[in-house]
């Protein structure tokens, strides 16, 4: 019996701590429709269409390492842009101010995407902020990363597929 109950314990704590990728790389990226804080209509489409690859990176204002990261995002938008590199902001479950508020705060030159009821996130399954897709030029998934996202990195995820 006790080693019956050992085996379920382990088991339940195994199957818990895989890792929870609802996607897999390759994998068409959720198509979604929203608005910016400018009131302009935003998909993915039109982005990956542009031949550029996409991080979406969803965030909110309450979210401690998302204020930290976002002057550095801003850096390396600016500098990866002409690279090829789009960042759509997507601010989870808060209202236009919150978006609006951080734009002005920190500068943001790229787009700033309203999911104030939470549709966007939940079709990409985010649990944690702040949360990052990368999607190539055909619309499919080809990273996630969980966390601050670094130059360096969205540098070596966008090099690979040039």
């Amino acid at each position: 019996m006790n080693k019956l109950f050992i085996l379920l314990i382990l088991s339940t704590f195994l199957f818990s701590c895989a890792e929870k990728t609802p996607f897999d790389k390759g994998e068409p990226a959720p198509k979604f429709e929203t608005t910016d804080v400018e009131g302009n209509k935003q998909t993915i489409e039109q982005h990956t269409q542009k031949g550029k690859i996409v991080m979406l990176y969803f965030w909110a204002d309450w979210c401690p390492t998302c204020k930290q990261e976002f002057p550095e995002t801003q850096t390396y938008y600016e500098k990866l842009q002409k690279e090829g590199l789009e960042i759509l902001a997507i601010n989870v479950k808060q209202p236009k101010e919150a978006s609006t508020k951080f734009k002005e705060q920190f500068g943001a030159t790229f787009p700033m995407l309203i999911d104030e009821d939470g549709k966007i996130s939940d079709l990409y399954k985010v649990e944690e902020l702040p949360t990052n897709f990368f999607i190539d030029e055909e619309g499919k998934i080809i990273r996630k990363i969980v966390g601050w996202v670094s130059d360096k990195q969205a540098e070596v995820i966008l090099k690979q597929q040039k």
